[in-house]
């Protein structure tokens, strides 16, 4: 321990083969360390859909769900009344970013908002999820993340 502390100080000349292996271990204790912080930030979830939901009696037009952050969106132009508009796609991974969405509601005026899902501490990593947002039948908006449990499903 003295000499890695007077190789890297200076205190003491020593060759580049010797201080090379005195430092070796410090970097592997480095690389060590860093593969741990790594480690402690959880697994990677995914999502793969999103459904928009019209429980209103009226038509819902130029619904736009977009990502705050990535600038990734996704619309429908049309919903009839009690209808659904979904999109599937490869698993992207989920970095709970703020969701901004845009909706009109029959010939109302367009509304806006920002939503932020909770993860749901009984979802697992392995099974990719789909956000649901729901226009209720007087116009509001509520969104949930969903999983399916893990299992056949016919």
């Amino acid at each position: 321990m003295n000499d890695c502390y007077s190789a890297r100080s200076g205190l003491v000349e020593k060759s580049f083969a010797v201080s090379t292996l005195v430092e070796t271990p410090c970097a592997l204790i480095l690389v060590w360390l860093l593969a741990g912080c790594a480690g402690l930030q959880g697994p990677a979830y995914t999502y793969n859909e999103i459904v928009i939901v019209n429980q209103s009696r009226l038509p819902v037009r130029d619904v736009v769900v977009a990502a705050t952050e990535s600038g990734k969106s996704f619309s429908c132009g049309n919903i009839a009344p009690r209808g659904i508009c979904s999109n599937e796609f490869r698993p992207q991974t989920y970095r709970g970013d703020p969701v901004q969405i845009s909706w009109v509601v029959g010939d109302a005026r367009q509304r806006n908002e920002t939503i932020e899902f909770t993860l749901p501490t009984s979802f697992v990593a392995e099974l990719p999820m789909r956000g649901v947002f729901v226009i209720s039948e007087q116009g509001d908006m509520s969104a949930y993340l969903r999983q399916e449990p893990p299992g056949p499903h016919l």
